[in-house]
C-alpha cells in the first residue's frame, strides 16, 4: 500500500507542476498577403495545434492587410493576425514550430505576459501640524 501511495502523491505533483505552469503569451504573426480571406481563416490553425498540445486560445483578432515595414519575403504588405492564449511552453514550443514550417507564415513573434507587479508604497510621516500662532 505504501508503494501505491506514493506513486499517487506523485502522480499529483506532476500534475500540480502542470497545472502552474500554464502562462499566458501573445502571438502576433503575418501571413502572406495572396491569401483571400477564408486563405486567413485556414491558416489560423495555429488555434488547433495549441489546443492539441494542451493551450487554450483566449482571443482572436485579425488586424486585415497592412503594408510591412520592410520587405519580408519579396512581400511589401501582410495579413496580420493576433491572439492570446493560455499554454503551458511545450505547447507554445509546438506553435512555434508550426509557425516556423507553415508556408503562408512570413513572420511570427511570441512574447510571454508577465503579471503586472505591485509596487510597494512606503508609508510616509505625517506633515507636521504646525500649532495656531497665539494672540496676546
Amino acid at each position: 500500500m505504501r508503494r501505491s501511495d506514493a506513486t499517487g502523491e506523485a502522480e499529483n505533483l506532476e500534475h500540480t507542476r502542470e497545472v502552474s505552469s500554464v502562462r499566458s503569451y501573445e502571438v502576433i504573426f503575418i501571413l502572406d498577403p495572396a491569401l483571400g480571406d477564408d486563405g486567413v481563416e485556414a491558416a489560423a490553425t495555429a488555434k488547433a495545434v495549441l489546443a492539441k498540445a494542451g493551450g487554450e486560445v483566449v482571443e482572436i483578432q485579425k488586424w486585415g492587410k497592412k503594408r510591412l515595414a520592410y520587405d519580408i519575403k519579396k512581400r511589401r504588405e501582410g495579413h496580420y493576425v493576433y491572439f492570446r492564449a493560455q499554454a503551458p511552453g511545450k505547447a507554445v514550443a509546438e506553435l512555434e514550430r508550426h509557425l516556423k514550417i507553415a508556408e503562408p507564415v512570413l513572420k511570427f513573434i511570441t512574447v510571454l505576459v508577465q503579471a503586472p507587479r505591485r509596487k510597494a508604497i512606503k508609508a510616509s510621516a505625517p506633515a507636521p501640524v504646525e500649532a495656531a500662532p497665539a494672540e496676546a
